[in-house]
């Protein structure tokens, strides 16, 4: 998680002892909010909470704790306790625009919608040159033209912060469906970051299934990082789609090799479960074929036991179809069939959660 938008917990931190408070007071309190700053800086979250804890019980009135404990509670994924604590200093610091954009970017994680959309116009009309407000406001408003507004206004306020155009190029890509404008966004995004991460892996995305293999291994390739907070992640689609190529020169070339049958067969049914897109039929085709050609084929048909498995999944009657594939299989290799009642048993698709996209930059 960036560390710009905690930054104001830490700053001015009082040099005179406050009116009716002991010196031994301030000291504790101070000592407390750095203390407790460092340990979210070294991702120990629950001591961080604690000691922002034991500060706003000797200073029960001043936002810092609470905004402190809220960006930690966020950081954890629990975004109804950050949310809470963020409201919490901005009743103590209603002026302060930033607790506002941090309370609408926790309820736009938690699915509270017109709560981040207050929340984060109050910011904007307390920062009207709030670049990173308008972003998130943009991730909030439903309208396409709103949105497609907030963006291209994030961008117009601070044209070299790179996440306004990540978020432009998600919105260009997902909502307006303009792919080539939302790819100018994307390496906009990467030039202008100096560890040239933002917006990389979704430009690969982008070319991926754009089929453009030989540019995203490229863009794979120009990485500094490899954390990848989507699913599923780049490289893996990437190295899917990859295969998914090879497999089909090999077949152009071999189309009647039973090993180069199974081979594309594997490659077009690898993919996401919870992705319904008919491909294990498709494969079923291939590994069909393979067992015409080759009739004791055993791996060929293994693959088609683990093919009705995923799709059973989904489509529940598929499993009656897989117990008269299972029958075949143990036919012609015990080994293998029982391979598959253990899968069998164990497979569970569905789709994973997902990680936060980045905050938007310092303002």
């Amino acid at each position: 998680m960036d560390r710009w938008a905690i930054r104001f917990v830490v700053v001015c931190v009082l040099a005179t002892v406050a009116l009716g408070q002991s010196k031994s007071e301030h000291d504790d309190f101070d000592t407390l909010l750095v203390k407790s700053y460092n340990l979210f800086d070294e991702d120990k979250y629950d001591e961080s909470i604690a000691a922002a804890t034991k500060a706003s019980g000797i200073r029960p009135t001043d936002s810092r704790p609470y905004a402190l404990s809220g960006m930690a509670e966020q950081a954890k994924g629990r975004m109804d306790e950050a949310s809470n604590l963020f409201a919490l200093a901005i009743k103590y610091s209603p002026a302060n625009p930033m607790l506002y954009y941090l309370k609408a970017r926790a309820d736009h994680y938690r699915n509270a919608s017109e709560e981040g959309l207050a929340s984060i116009r109050k910011a904007i009309a307390l920062k009207p040159d709030y670049a990173a407000a308008y972003v998130i406001l943009g991730e909030l408003l439903n309208n396409g033209a709103e949105r497609d507004a907030a963006f291209r206004k994030a961008v117009e306020i601070e044209p070299k912060i790179p996440e306004s155009y990540y978020f432009l190029g998600m919105h260009l890509e997902n909502v307006k469906k303009d792919e080539k404008a939302a790819e100018e966004a994307y390496r906009t995004a990467i030039d202008l970051d100096p560890g040239k991460m933002v917006g990389r892996f979704s430009l690969g995305r982008l070319l991926v299934r754009q089929g453009r293999l030989v540019e995203a291994r490229k863009v794979w390739d120009g990485r500094t990082s490899e954390k990848d907070n989507t699913f599923p992640n780049f490289i893996t689609l990437l190295t899917r789609a990859e295969n998914l190529e090879k497999a089909k020169q090999a077949y152009g070339r071999s189309p009647d090799d039973p090993e180069v049958l199974l081979q594309i067969g594997l490659a077009t049914m690898d993919g996401d479960s919870w992705v319904v897109d008919g491909r294990w039929e498709e494969a079923i085709i291939y590994f069909k074929r393979a067992l015409e050609l080759k009739p004791n084929f055993a791996k060929a048909q293994y693959a088609i036991c683990k093919a009705y498995v995923e799709m059973a999944d989904v489509y529940k009657e598929k499993n009656r179809i897989l117990d008269k594939e299972l029958v075949k299989l143990r036919r012609l290799d015990s080994t293998l069939a029982n391979d598959i009642v253990e899968y069998r048993r164990t497979y569970s698709g569905g789709l994973r959660t997902i990680s936060l996209p980045p905050l938007a930059p310092k303002q």
